[in-house]
């Protein structure tokens, strides 16, 4: 048998989603809420995610966008690493996605300012922050 880590985790990634689609409701009550914004007021990346989330799963996408549109792009880039390390495993690509140290640097950029950006209380930033449940 290969060692096929893309495989395995590609199989895993759809278990989870389907338990998280069928016990979503559940879930929302055990995660606690941002401890960053109750202590310091500020939005922090990944807050609104959970109502982003919850969006997604309910098909509700452009609401999602506005819940936390980093965690779709985040989202849509882990999707795209996972298809393409399974297609590698199983040789439909030359080689796999190797993330050098200048695009680590943009990643890592663009959350930081992402979290920047999505604090400050002028327009267009403002939609940058989670609308008010």
């Amino acid at each position: 048998m290969q060692h096929r880590p893309w495989t395995w985790l590609s199989i895993l990634t759809v278990i989870a989603t389907i338990v998280v689609i069928i016990t979503h409701e559940r879930l929302l009550g055990l995660m606690p809420a941002c401890e960053w914004y109750r202590r310091t007021g500020f939005l922090c990346p990944g807050c609104g995610g959970r109502r982003c989330v919850t969006l997604l799963l309910q098909g509700r996408w452009l609401e999602a966008m506005r819940m936390n549109a980093l965690v779709i792009v985040t989202g849509i880039g882990l999707l795209y690493l996972l298809v393409r390390g399974t297609w590698h495993e199983h040789g439909k690509s030359e080689r796999a996605f190797v993330m050098s140290t200048r695009c680590a640097l943009i990643v890592v950029g663009s959350i930081l300012g992402f979290w920047l950006l999505r604090n400050l209380p002028f327009f267009p930033f403002t939609w940058l922050a989670p609308v008010d449940a």
